[in-house]
């Protein structure tokens, strides 16, 4: 029979083993969310924004992490579809991350924004170029500038090559806040410029889609250029149906379609397509060279924009998260900073998460992105 003395001496050992094993547990990681399209046939935006979220969330994991607490990242597809965008936000929300990386698409980014905003919790995006959401009070932050300057140069360029040049429009409505406000700035440049939009061809991206009619439609009234502002996958089948038809006439992409799976899926067809792109190919920056070889090791293949740009974003939220005063929100920490390294120079906030970025302007030669210029 137990003692009382006996009794005291086993319930403080018991206790002393219960706070020794809970100082020695494991320190509570800290959820990040991702958002992007990871499913159907124009996943490639999405999955290079996850891998690249990926890859520096690995990266800060194997140094520590972030005052030790390990990091944990949590992916959800939104199918490039707003209403699914919706639905996954609110199950991140639910998981009470401390950030979301995304979305991909400025489509889903319109619908998404408000639910962040009614949570407060910051939101990161990579590859999101809608002017609708610049000069906002809100928790949406890019690491990219709006698509307006890219628009600009692309018209600007075509119009010194090609002078008075008529131009036909090919736009998905799948990603409809991108694509819309991307030819109304183009236009409005080209216009200025000496030329003019004739037409501009709507569709709603899908398996039905009937490329061949599309290319046949984009070609009516004989434009000397037909600009695609559709994914990689659309605008390498769009160029395929268009040089068929029509070998000579100029065709330009926005920066949407600018990734490796243009140049596989297109081949010949896309020699002399005209792509803007939001990150330099051809830099030899340390950073920008160190990211390219580990992304290559990391995943098989050389990264594409939303790889860099979504890789950017994570990395933002990381320092941000280090920097993080007690009691701070994310947001007054980012604008407290203000100025974070990119892979390619610094990445500058505004007052309202906006920053600026550079447009490079490039022609798809010998299977390569090249300096159009």
């Amino acid at each position: 029979m137990a003692t009382r003395g006996s009794r005291a001496l086993c319930a403080g050992w018991l206790l002393y083993l219960a706070l020794g094993l809970g100082g020695c547990g494991e320190p509570e990681s800290i959820r990040l969310g991702f958002i992007g399209g990871l499913s159907g046939t124009n996943a490639e935006l999405g999955t290079a924004g996850r891998n690249g979220a990926q890859l520096a969330v690995e990266q800060a994991n194997a140094s520590g992490g972030i005052d030790g607490r390990p990091l944990h990242l949590l992916i959800k597809d939104d199918r490039l579809d707003p209403e699914q965008g919706r639905q996954v936000i609110r199950e991140l929300l639910q998981e009470q991350v401390a950030a979301i990386l995304g979305p991909m698409t400025s489509a889903v980014a319109m619908a998404v924004v408000p639910l962040a905003d009614e949570a407060q919790v910051l939101m990161m995006a990579g590859t999101v170029s809608s002017p609708a959401l610049s000069g906002l009070d809100d928790y949406f932050f890019r690491t990219i500038g709006t698509h307006a300057e890219h628009a600009r140069q692309l018209a600007e360029y075509l119009a010194e090559q090609h002078p008075a040049a008529r131009a036909n429009l090919v736009l998905d409505l799948r990603n409809q806040a991108y694509s819309e406000a991307w030819a109304a700035h183009f236009s409005r440049h080209l216009h200025a410029a000496g030329g003019f939009t004739q037409k501009v061809l709507g569709f709603t991206s899908g398996p039905q889609t009937d490329y061949a009619a599309l290319a046949a439609e984009a070609l009516q009234g004989a434009p000397q250029v037909v600009l695609l502002i559709t994914s990689a996958q659309d605008t390498a089948l769009l160029c395929n149906q268009l040089r068929q038809r029509q070998p000579h006439t100029v065709l330009a992409s926005a920066e949407w379609a600018g990734t490796g799976q243009l140049l596989e899926l297109g081949g010949k067809a896309v020699e002399g397509l005209i792509v803007p792109h939001y990150m330099d190919l051809h830099s030899q920056l340390p950073a920008f060279q160190q990211f390219i070889q580990d992304y290559r090791q990391r995943f098989g293949h050389a990264p594409s924009f939303p790889a860099l740009t979504t890789y950017n974003a994570t990395r933002i939220v990381l320092q941000a998260l280090a920097a993080q005063d007690r009691d701070e929100p994310l947001k007054q920490t980012l604008l407290r900073q203000r100025e974070y390294a990119g892979l390619q120079g610094p990445i500058r906030f505004d007052a309202f998460g906006d920053t600026q970025g550079a447009t490079y302007l490039t022609i798809i030669r010998d299977g390569q992105y090249d300096d159009a210029r």
